[in-house]
């Protein structure tokens, strides 16, 4: 009875095993295919040309290059990093070191997460509202890097909150013991410990940023803009580039090229979210 036992654990154990590396493989299979199918049919259109020069041909986009969609794309996250990094850092200072009303604190944490979760085009038209029509920020890299970086703040102060709650509650305590003042004690000791997962969410935010679309085409987005960017001009991205070029249908070699660029870019945005918090962790 307990051998019979035995062999159906170690069956069922099996099984199980085989099934989740299946998943697996199918999980990692899955994006891999995607990358290697752009890399299939884009590669062809990439050059120092595409790179470096502007939109060209007629319809436009069938031929030059991406220049000012690249260059927008990263206007316009570091416009929203600028905006949502302060916000949400502070507001994770507050939520794990000044708040003692549980209540109120579980109410904030429910609230970013929904606004975490709310769509894209949501927070476009609620750029567009305020920023392009109530502030009369027109459609413009302001208003789009704002909107952008209202995408990207639930995201951060989660990721912010999370990492400093990850700092051992024995190094506030002994410094609080030694009399020095609680905003000493987040400054100099919880931020400096979570600073490496409060820069990986950074920039995973700022990758999540980089490829959405719909908020960008409600505040800030044109089919063409001058390579020189302006704060109160609208801006290229890739995202609304290579929508303009499929639904319009104007080239899809220049589709595929500016999709593998985005994923590129998506890549090393991911890669140095890992490799800086790595190195931030053995310093």
């Amino acid at each position: 009875m307990l051998e019979k036992n035995l062999r159906t654990a170690l069956a069922c154990d099996y099984t199980a095993t085989v099934i989740l590396w299946a998943l697996g493989t199918i999980g990692m299979l899955g994006p891999l295919g995607i990358f290697v199918y752009l890399l299939f049919n884009g590669i062809s259109a990439i050059d120092w040309v595409f790179l470096s020069q502007a939109p060209k041909g007629f319809p436009l986009g069938q031929s030059g290059g991406i220049l000012p969609a690249i260059k927008g794309s990263l206007a316009l996250v570091g416009i929203g990093l600028l905006f949502a990094m302060p916000l949400a850092v502070s507001g994770a200072i507050y939520m794990t070191e000044y708040g003692r009303n549980l209540t109120w604190l579980k109410v904030v944490r429910f609230s970013t997460e929904c606004l975490a979760s709310i769509p894209a085009i949501v927070y476009g038209l609620f750029g567009y509202a305020f920023l392009v029509v109530y502030m009369a920020l027109k459609v413009s890299l302001l208003a789009g890097g704002i909107t952008l970086g209202f995408v990207m703040l639930p995201i951060i102060l989660i990721g912010a909150e999370e990492a400093m709650r990850a700092v051992r509650f024995e190094e506030r305590e002994a410094a609080l013991a030694l009399g020095v003042t609680r905003t000493h004690v987040a400054r100099r000791i919880v931020l400096r410990r979570a600073w490496p997962g409060i820069l990986a969410v950074m920039i995973l935010a700022a990758g999540h940023a980089l490829g959405t679309a719909a908020p960008i085409l409600y505040t800030a987005s044109v089919i063409l803009s001058p390579v020189d960017l302006s704060l109160s001009a609208p801006v290229m991205t890739l995202p609304t580039h290579l929508y303009y070029l499929v639904s319009e249908a104007v080239s899809m070699e220049q589709a595929y090229g500016t999709a593998l660029i985005l994923m590129f870019t998506l890549l090393i945005v991911n890669c140095l979210a890992m490799y800086l918090q790595y190195r931030l962790r053995i310093r």
